[in-house]
């Protein structure tokens, strides 16, 4: 109380004093709030944070999540039945369906030059040049049209191998019946030219209708329908060759040259309940046909007048029994190790060994053949 009212009544030059701290104090101030200025890095309670700089990296965003997989969608119903990929048509080249392409339209090429160029010489007025020329164009455009054909069918339709082997022996055996009935009915050349053009194409189209669809004809079909052609080309021209022998007169190759066509066409009829081995029909057909032409080769020169035909007829007939008998199947199982399962064999055999003096001769004769 008494230091308060004193300094009160103090003289002015305490005051002075007073005010100087204060000048102190306030200066003091200053320089800790410079000092302070100096140091931005050090945070105070109140001072913000500071603002992040433009070289500062801004935080990674979160990756956004996987996005899912898109959906497939199902492909249209095809229509009409599916086809599976054993029953599709598979080509054999890029120029042919089939593998017999090439041999129908070689057939088709040669029964076009034949029975054009005997279309082209037709006139008799015309001069030899003349008819070389007709025939010669004829047969170059028939070849070039019929060949055409050919190739058009095999390209888009397939031919088999053995398919075009029954082809080649229709056009064949057509061709051949086409200029016996023209021969038999005198006609003209450009009537037997058609004629054969139309008895050759039937030959062809009958096997191409006879084989379409599924697949190809069998060795062993193939073979029986050769073999009776065959047979009935051989047959029929012994018998008429018995009755030629029998009543001279003018002699008709008319029944011999259809044989094959009717041939073929009983053979055809055959392959429905018969299934032979192509081996055996071999066996079937050299054997007996082979007999037949030796007997015919050696009774032509030994014989004469209806005893040769009928010998090899007769030759060929019981040769295809007894072929036909002994390579049928008995159904019987054949032991092939007799010998080895017997205990004592003795059979005949002949024997050939040497003899005389120095063994210079042979003696032959009986011996007996002894396993034990």
């Amino acid at each position: 109380m008494w230091s308060i009212l004193g300094n009160l009544g103090a003289p002015p030059q305490s005051q002075k004093r007073t005010l100087h701290m204060k000048s102190i104090a306030l200066f003091s101030f200053l320089v800790s709030a410079l000092a302070g200025a100096q140091q931005p890095d050090t945070p105070t309670a109140i001072s913000p944070p500071p603002p992040p700089s433009a070289t500062t990296s801004a935080p990674e965003e979160p990756l956004p999540p996987p996005s899912a997989p898109p959906l497939v969608q199902p492909a249209p119903p095809a229509v009409g039945p599916a086809e599976s990929s054993g029953a599709r048509t598979v080509r054999y080249s890029r120029y042919s369906a089939g593998p017999g392409g090439l041999m129908l339209a070689f057939t088709e090429v040669i029964s076009g030059i034949v029975s054009g160029s005997m279309i082209g010489a037709t006139d008799n007025d015309d001069s030899s040049d003349e008819k070389d020329t007709k025939s010669f164009t004829t047969a170059m455009l028939g070849g070039l049209t019929l060949g055409t054909a050919g190739t058009l069918y095999q390209y888009f339709v397939p031919v088999e191998r053995n398919e075009s082997f029954l082809i080649a022996g229709g056009a064949i055996t057509g061709f051949a019946a086409g200029i016996a009935i023209a021969n038999s009915e005198d006609l003209s050349s450009k009537d037997r030219g058609l004629l054969s053009l139309v008895t050759t194409q039937a030959g062809v189209i009958s096997v191409l209708a006879a084989t379409t669809g599924g697949g190809d004809v069998s060795s062993g079909d193939t073979a029986l329908v050769g073999m009776t052609s065959l047979y009935a080309l051989t047959l029929t021209a012994l018998v008429q060759n018995i009755h030629d022998r029998q009543s001279p007169g003018d002699i008709s190759y008319l029944p011999t040259a259809l044989a094959p066509a009717f041939g073929m066409a009983l053979g055809g009829l055959l392959t429905l309940p018969l299934e032979l081995e192509p081996s055996r029909v071999f066996q079937l057909t050299l054997l007996p046909l082979g007999v037949g032409s030796a007997m015919l080769w050696l009774g032509s020169s030994l014989a004469d007048g209806t005893t040769v035909p009928v010998t090899a007829l007769a030759g060929i007939v019981a040769t295809f029994g007894l072929t036909l008998l002994l390579t049928s199947d008995p159904g019987v199982p054949v032991e092939r190790d007799n010998l080895r399962r017997a205990s004592f064999q003795a059979m005949p055999v002949p024997v050939v060994m040497a003899a005389g003096r120095d063994n210079g001769s042979l003696a032959a004769g009986p011996g007996l053949f002894v396993l034990f």
